[in-house]
Parts: structure tokens; sequence; C-alpha cells
């Protein structure tokens, strides 16, 4: 054992982080994250969407940082992939698969200029209001009972539109911070 041998094996791991295959991996398993983080702190707070923090700050990171278009898709199959596992959770997967596509739309929108994506943590706002509509057209559609809806329509778009625009700039003030810091 030369260090040779020693240095091929550092070059070849640095190699296999940098690779297109790895990084897929780590954006799936960021949003994986995401899904286990609001699979575990589930708790009556009274406070609809305080999920979005933790959601959207991972998802406008993830895909203001990576280079690729889907991005935020794929780490919403992560999210996805997640919630059927730990929870069995349709409900869940159907909703971070939905905000990923619609984030990675938004995201190509506003990316035309820097002045623009300043928008992106409103656009994250709106993107977990996805959440309460999709619950309240089960309820209309199919009779299903949330209880996000006990303190009125309007509360939990409200709450979900705040805690996601809050997560969403979250996210996209600590992208900025690690592009800063890598200049």
């Amino acid at each position: 054992m030369n260090g040779k041998l020693l240095q091929k094996t550092i070059s070849s791991s640095s190699e296999a982080l940098s690779s297109d295959k790895a990084r897929y991996l780590l954006i799936f398993l960021a949003g994986a994250t995401a899904m286990v983080l609001h699979e575990t702190f589930r708790f009556g707070l009274g406070l609809p969407g305080r999920q979005g923090l933790t959601l959207m700050a991972i998802l406008i990171f993830v895909r203001c940082a990576a280079p690729y278009q889907f991005t935020a898709t794929l780490a919403g199959s992560g999210g996805l992939v997640a919630a059927f596992i730990f929870r069995d959770n349709p409900t869940a997967a159907t909703i971070v698969m939905m905000q990923g596509i619609l984030l990675d739309l938004a995201y190509k929108q506003l990316s035309s200029s820097s002045i623009t994506l300043w928008l992106l943590p409103i656009a994250a706002g709106l993107i977990h209001t996805v959440k309460p509509l999709f619950k309240l057209g089960l309820f209309l559609w199919a009779g299903v009972e949330a209880g996000a809806f006990r303190n009125g329509i309007w509360y939990p778009f409200i709450t979900h539109f705040i805690f996601g625009a809050t997560g969403g700039l979250i996210g996209f003030m600590a992208w900025r911070a690690l592009k800063k810091k890598s200049q």
C-alpha cells in the first residue's frame, strides 16, 4: 500500500461525489429528508402549514443550488417515496410531488434575472397553499374531512402561505449565502 493507492481512492471518491448520479441521489434524499421531518414532527399545534418552513426551505435551496431543470421534481419524488414508506400517506405523497413540479415551473419563469428570482419565496408560499387547496377538493369531492378547516376556510390558506413563503425565504437566503461564500 503506497501513497498512489491512497491518492487514487481519494480521487475516486471525490469524482463519485461530483458525478451526476451522486447529485441526483443527494437531491432525491433531500426530498425524502424533508418528508421524514414532516412526518416526524406531526403533532397538533393549531398552526396548519408550519411544516412548510422545513419543506419549502429544503426544496428552494435544492432547486436553486442544483443545475438541473427538474431538481424540485426529483426532490418531490424523494418525498413521495418517503411518504409511502414511512406513513403510507398517498395524500402527502401527491401533494409534495405537485409542489415539486410547480416549484420547478415557477423557478423556470423567475430565473431569467436575479431581480425576479427574489420572487421565488412568494412563489413558494403560493405553492405551499396547494396542500389546503388539495384537501379542500378532497372534502368537496369525497367528503374527506380535514382538521385544518375547523378555524374557517381562509385560515389554512393564510398560514400555509406565510409558512411556505418564510421557508422559501430561508432556503433562498441559505443558497445566496452559499453562492457568495463559494465566489
